[in-house]
């Protein structure tokens, strides 16, 4: 069963872009859900943190029993692009109000945003795009970070933990406020958290989650805002 947690994520795909999507968001702390045909894909990447279904994700009877109301996002990533649109549009079927997001391959991928909330494109892009087309806007993964630091570019809710709090007070040990996101003004342990201003987060992966948690309290990041 998914665990008791705000957001829940659905993944139609297992594979590498799938795994290491769904990885980073129960990371932050999110219900993870994947959706995977092959047996072996799934022992191989099963970690306590992510629930695998074994299946056909254009199967209804298998998205009805990933696909709850707590679900705020459907991932589509997997290799074939007619399987994700399908899975995209039944899942919509489902529940209307879930962002959708599908792996496209084709140069006229753009095309298809009239079906879809966002449209993933790996030949241009690299596992932390994909993560921010799944995550949406108000929390962003910088790219060209390599090593287990993470940095993100996220946004504090006015009603989150952090928001009116100092920084010092605000984040869990190993993370930093580098600067608010627009570059001008850096941030020093004392500087009191604005709800609804952008800042720039360096993180230990360990307590990203908590950092998110912090900046955008227990709705977490996919579609929230």
């Amino acid at each position: 069963m998914v665990t008791n947690r705000t957001n829940h994520i659905v993944v139609a795909g297992g594979g590498r872009v799938g795994r290491r999507v769904a990885e980073q968001f129960a990371d932050r702390g999110n219900a993870v859900t994947v959706i995977e045909r092959d047996a072996g894909t799934i022992d191989a990447a099963a970690n306590g943190t992510v629930e695998y279904l074994r299946g056909d994700a254009t199967r209804p009877s298998l998205l009805r029993e990933a696909v709850t109301d707590r679900t705020t996002t459907l991932a589509a990533l997997t290799d074939s692009e007619d399987t994700n649109l399908a899975v995209c549009l039944a899942a919509k079927r489902l529940l209307p109000e879930v962002r959708t997001v599908a792996r496209i391959e084709s140069e006229a991928g753009d095309e298809y945003t009239e079906y879809v909330d966002e449209v993933y494109f790996p030949e241009r892009a690299s596992i932390k795009a994909a993560v921010n087309a799944v995550g949406g806007g108000d929390v962003r993964t910088l790219e060209g970070i390599t090593g287990d630091l993470e940095v993100l570019d996220v946004r504090v809710d006015y009603d989150a933990p952090a928001a009116g709090e100092v920084v010092e007070d605000a984040l869990p040990e190993g993370s930093v406020v580098v600067s608010q996101a627009d570059g001008h003004v850096a941030v020093q342990h004392s500087t009191t958290l604005v709800g609804g201003r952008r800042y720039v987060v360096a993180a230990d992966r360990d307590v990203v989650g908590e950092v998110v948690r912090q900046f955008r309290g227990d709705g977490g990041d996919p579609g929230a805002g």
